[in-house]
């Protein structure tokens, strides 16, 4: 299993057939910033997401998580974006990883 954060936006990562990511990204729920992932190819999908359990305080600082399962051969490219659900397109920040399943 491979875990990744925010500091490995932009990496290339090889997996195999049932493999997976999880993927903690920081969020303050509390600011109606959430993360969501955009459509992912057929090569990889989002098997679990949940919150990290210090955002269930007010105003706390915690972390989304998103697990990732590797399905079949294939490239996809995961992209996350940062944004309040009543307004996707005023994105505070994005992260991407290239995911080759051989």
């Amino acid at each position: 299993m491979h875990v990744l954060t925010i500091d490995d936006d932009g990496l290339e990562l090889a997996l195999e057939p049932g493999d997976e990511i999880v993927l903690r990204l920081p969020e303050n729920a509390g600011t109606g910033y959430l993360w969501m992932i955009e459509p992912l190819g057929s090569a990889v999908h989002v098997r679990q997401e949940s919150l990290d359990p210090a955002l269930t305080r007010a105003g706390a600082t915690g972390a989304h998580v998103f697990v990732l399962h590797a399905d079949e051969p294939g490239e996809t490219v995961v992209r996350a974006r940062e944004a309040r659900p009543w307004a996707p397109d005023a994105v505070t920040r994005r992260f991407s990883v290239t995911v080759r399943v051989g």
